[in-house]
């Protein structure tokens, strides 16, 4: 009998251990989530004339395009109109370049102003809002098995896959804010559909500085970039990379020969 109470009383204490030591870890775990949704680090804005990113994370894409045509193959398609990216054609740029940079879920989610001047235009496109949580997985596995891809970009070919598939790139709610500077930008943000939420903080005809705060998606989302281009611009990161709302100079002017 005495032998039955106390195997109770072990399993009762170690049960109880469990269960706080599951709890710590759950507070752990919900905390460190919770700094990084609301985290909002200071950065250091470049100077000179240059584009910044407009958001913290991976870019999936990179591409100059002309004609209002982008050479990016989604769903089968060899190019991508500019205007089914921004969900709108009067004022589309016809020459430029255009980045996709992924927002991962446990990242920094403010947005910042990749110039500085005046935003001339807001837009709001109401679509499906499709699921982009399944590209995270192929993001996560790259970072921990680099080899992969080093070996893609080794052979010339784009460091991910994952683009192909992603109708969310055109067809999911978006927002887009037309920043007029030293350069014409389109700040395209893309929500995801369980929980992604576009906050803006700036509106039509404000002055903004480079690498301002101009709003936050929540959670899992993309942000495009969409520059125009006199044929000056040139590009500082390459695809894979992982660049910094802010503070990552994304493209600068080409220097002239003398």
């Amino acid at each position: 009998m005495r032998r039955g109470l106390a195997g109770l009383a072990w399993l009762t204490s170690l049960t109880l251990l469990l269960l706080v030591y599951a709890g710590h870890r759950l507070s752990d775990a919900t905390g460190y989530l919770g700094s990084r949704l609301l985290k909002d680090p200071e950065r250091s804005i470049p100077a000179g004339d240059n584009v910044v990113a407009p958001a913290d994370g991976t870019v999936l894409y990179i591409r100059r395009f002309h004609n209002g045509e982008v050479p990016l193959v989604i769903k089968n398609r060899t190019s991508i109109p500019v205007s089914e990216f921004l969900r709108f054609e009067d004022g589309s740029p016809r020459t430029g370049f255009i980045v996709g940079i992924y927002m991962n879920t446990f990242g920094v989610h403010i947005n910042r102003s990749p110039v500085a001047g005046r935003v001339a235009l807001r837009r709001w496109y109401n679509g499906p809002q499709l699921d982009m949580s399944e590209l995270e997985k192929p993001l996560i596995l790259s970072a921990l098995i680099p080899g992969p891809t080093s070996i893609r970009k080794i052979f010339g070919l784009a460091p991910h896959q994952i683009v192909s598939d992603s109708s969310y790139v055109t067809e999911s709610a978006r927002e887009v804010l037309v920043v007029e500077g030293a350069f014409r930008c389109f700040v395209v943000r893309i929500a995801d559909y369980y929980v992604g939420k576009i906050v803006t903080f700036v509106e039509e005809s404000a002055a903004v500085e480079k690498g301002q705060r101009i709003g936050l998606i929540t959670w899992g989302s993309q942000t495009d970039l969409i520059v125009e281009d006199d044929g000056t611009l040139e590009p500082l990161v390459s695809e894979g990379e992982y660049v910094y709302g802010g503070s990552t100079a994304l493209f600068g002017r080409r220097s002239r020969e003398l």
